[in-house]
């Protein structure tokens, strides 16, 4: 019987890493531990991170990157553009395509314990929310306003994560324009959706 081939290159750590925050904790980050499920020995981390810490920050580094909430382009100026971005958000979030809120919650709770994860996060919350802001001002939001509805989804939707609401993908499909319309205000949306039909409708020669 051959046996498993060893892992030992830093995505392998970082990915193991990823999965045991997820499952058990911060509590469950033990270097031993880790080496033993890559097949490695103590001496494989040595091998690829300075200590704990570096180890540590470069799992925020990849949280960082990898769990991206919204798209990295910004939201359009035109309200017509900008809708259609907002769609591309909502998708994205439905089908988890870029962002695992699994990943997203365990570095939160690993925040409650850790300054460096609650900075992390804290970085993380305030780009999503400013992004989110401008997105509601391109719908015709006053700042004001924009940066409450920000607060709004985003709180709602951080929040339908961590009570971990049990729905299939197609009836987060089926209710996303109602919660949306409640969330973003129904008569900003269905004026952005009626200047994106504007804008896509032929001009008359």
């Amino acid at each position: 019987m051959v046996g498993r081939a060893p892992k030992n290159t830093v995505q392998d750590w970082i990915e193991a890493a990823q999965r045991t925050l997820v499952d058990e904790g911060i509590a469950g980050l033990k270097i031993d531990r880790l080496a033993n499920r890559l097949g490695v020995t103590r001496g494989g981390f040595y091998h690829n991170f300075k200590d704990r810490d570096d180890f540590f920050d470069q799992l925020i580094q990849h949280w960082e990157e990898s769990c991206r909430f919204l798209p990295d382009a910004p939201p359009p100026a035109r309200p017509a553009d900008a809708i259609a971005w907002f769609d591309r958000v909502i998708r994205r979030l439905i089908d988890a395509d870029g962002y695992d809120y699994h990943f997203d919650l365990a570095v939160r709770e690993w925040a409650r314990s850790d300054k460096r994860a609650e900075w992390a996060v804290e970085r993380a919350d305030r780009e999503r929310l400013d992004t989110l802001q401008k997105f509601f001002e391109a719908i015709d939001y006053d700042s004001e306003h924009a940066a409450i509805r920000a607060r709004v989804f985003y709180y709602h939707q951080i929040g339908y994560y961590a009570i971990g609401v049990q729905q299939s993908i197609p009836e987060r499909r089926k209710n996303a324009q109602l919660y949306l319309d409640i969330l973003c205000g129904e008569e900003a949306i269905a004026a952005a959706r009626a200047s994106a039909r504007k804008a896509r409708k032929p001009r008359a020669v």
